[in-house]
């Protein structure tokens, strides 16, 4: 059995290419428009801002997940400007390229091209399509998606070594878009593959992978230095703390077999299938299997696996789903080169199934905007986001908050520009709308990337790592010389992620309309 062949993209016709182009893209530009879960859908809209203006992660606000999200975006909003379109084009552009790298893995796997073609453009519907706007667990999935192609396309063209290269790149692109999935499956895939390489003495392999490991953390290091990022704080914040949530969820994870597998039976199928279908093909004596077609088999369950273990665990949005039809698509391929009778018959059920499931999980996911925490609003009330600020053009602004009245929300916001505006003095701004930096053209050093108390976002009271936050954000308040401390009073964000890390005498409290307003009293 071939598994991947030497078949380039673009030898296919052209006009799948602009067909997958025009679905992909457009799919996701047209869904992320409909709707806001501000806690989420701005989380790097703010983020590649404040890059823009010299603050960085981890130097100048806590972070607990993923930044090369946010330096991709800072580049499309130098390109484009500082606005939503370009926003929504970065990860309309990402839903493309991975469609794209997708239709390339199916057509090599011997899958025709229209049955590649539907595939792909399932693929495209339940993959970046589902958020809409750039995400962390997204951009960690599919750098890991793809560095599973070129795995696949090494394993197969063993001269190509320099494609080692490219999977150790999109390895650390991965890690740093987010820690979990990415090391769920570097230690999955690459206990898989030091196993092949050791059975075929693939020592020079070995050597190009270690070398490119030295050269992209050194690369990195310098980075980090380039842009005064303290490398003990890195680690605080990137590993060690994020580390610490992650044995929290495991201990407080449902382990019903039962549960888990209903919610995931549809990911489930495909793998059982091809299971099976291994299975007979190893009591089949026409059949002889290389170790390298059961490596590449393992890589993909691998993957597979890793992402379904990571979305168990996280408390994020469902998103894994768009794994089925790249999972059925491998399936078709086994299918095809197995002795089933009437295989031609299972595989256009296979086709069948996949227009299915995608329509499932498009209107449950996209229709409905369900990732988003939007799928008991009713999108038919939004109104246009451009009211709120011209940057905003193109969303239709409603959330879960104000699901019934979105002018209300919009009044308040417009209210809260204009008050910003007017304030002559530093100040931090708690909020979950993540752009009004943007629109005011106002530092709000917001101190951490997102404003949570439950441990989620910055350590708590008698976590190890409750000082280490304590001090950061001191002395960003000392740093910034801040005056006041803002909350908006109909976000109900909790006070605590204040009045836990200052001492009492530090501060007075007052409201009005709009906020609740600590002044800081003394120098902290």
């Amino acid at each position: 059995m071939t598994i991947f062949s030497n078949k380039s993209l673009f030898n296919t016709h052209f006009f799948y290419l602009i067909l997958i182009f025009l679905f992909s893209f457009f799919i996701n530009f047209y869904y992320a428009k409909f709707g806001s879960f501000p806690i989420d859908t701005f989380l790097h809209y703010d983020s590649a801002f404040r890059i823009l203006n010299n603050e960085f992660p981890i130097r100048d606000y806590w972070i607990v997940s993923g930044f090369i999200v946010d330096f991709f975006q800072s580049f499309f909003f130098k390109v484009l400007g500082v606005n939503w379109l370009a926003y929504t084009f970065h990860s309309s552009l990402f839903n493309f390229l991975i469609s794209a790298f997708s239709y390339h893995f199916f057509f090599n796997l011997s899958v025709n091209k229209t049955k590649s073609l539907i595939y792909t453009l399932s693929f495209s519907t339940l993959a970046y399509t589902i958020s809409g706007t750039p995400f962390v667990d997204h951009h960690a999935a599919f750098f890991l998606l793809l560095s599973t192609y070129f795995i696949i396309l090494a394993l197969n063209f063993p001269e190509k070594n320099y494609l080692w290269i490219f999977i150790v790149m999109l390895f650390f692109l991965s890690f740093l878009s987010k820690q979990v999935p990415t090391a769920y499956v570097i230690i999955s895939q690459g206990a898989v593959l030091l196993y092949f390489f050791l059975k075929t003495k693939k020592a020079n392999v070995i050597k190009i992978i270690s070398f490119s490991l030295i050269f992209f953390s050194i690369f990195f290091l310098l980075f980090l230095i380039f842009l005064k990022i303290d490398l003990k704080l890195f680690y605080t914040q990137y590993i060690d703390y994020p580390r610490t949530i992650g044995f929290d969820r495991y201990d407080n994870f449902e382990k019903s077999f039962e549960i888990f597998f209903n919610q995931y039976k549809f990911l489930f199928l495909p793998i059982i299938l091809i299971l099976i279908i291994k299975i007979k093909k190893f009591k089949n004596k026409k059949f002889v299997f290389s170790l390298k077609e059961i490596i590449v088999f393992m890589i993909l369950i691998m993957f597979s696996m890793s992402l379904l273990f990571h979305q168990i665990m996280t408390r994020n949005q469902i998103f894994i789903y768009f794994l089925i039809p790249i999972l059925l698509g491998f399936l078709d391929s086994e299918i095809k080169t197995s002795n089933i009778k009437y295989n031609k018959y299972f595989s256009i059920i296979l086709i069948i199934f996949t227009i299915f499931i995608t329509l499932k999980y498009h209107y449950r996911f996209n229709e409905t905007r369900k990732f988003h925490e939007l799928e008991k609003v009713n999108l038919i009330k939004s109104i246009p986001a451009f009211k709120i600020d011209n940057s905003l053009d193109g969303l239709k602004w409603i959330t879960p908050s104000f699901k019934d009245d979105p002018e209300q929300e919009l009044l308040i916001l417009k209210k809260t520009k204009e008050r910003i505006e007017q304030i002559n003095h530093n100040i931090i701004f708690i909020t979950h709308y993540l752009f009004l930096d943007s629109i005011t053209k106002k530092k709000l050093n917001y101190p951490s990337r997102t404003s949570t108390i439950e441990g989620a976002s910055i350590p708590i009271k008698d976590h190890r790592f409750y000082e280490d936050y304590k001090r950061f954000l001191k002395n960003k308040i000392k740093k910034n010389n801040v005056k006041e401390i803002y909350f908006l009073k109909h976000e109900k964000i909790s006070q605590k992620i204040i009045t836990d890390y200052l001492d009492e005498d530090c501060y007075s409290l007052s409201e009005d309309e709009l906020f609740y307003i600590f002044k800081i009293n003394c120098l902290v």
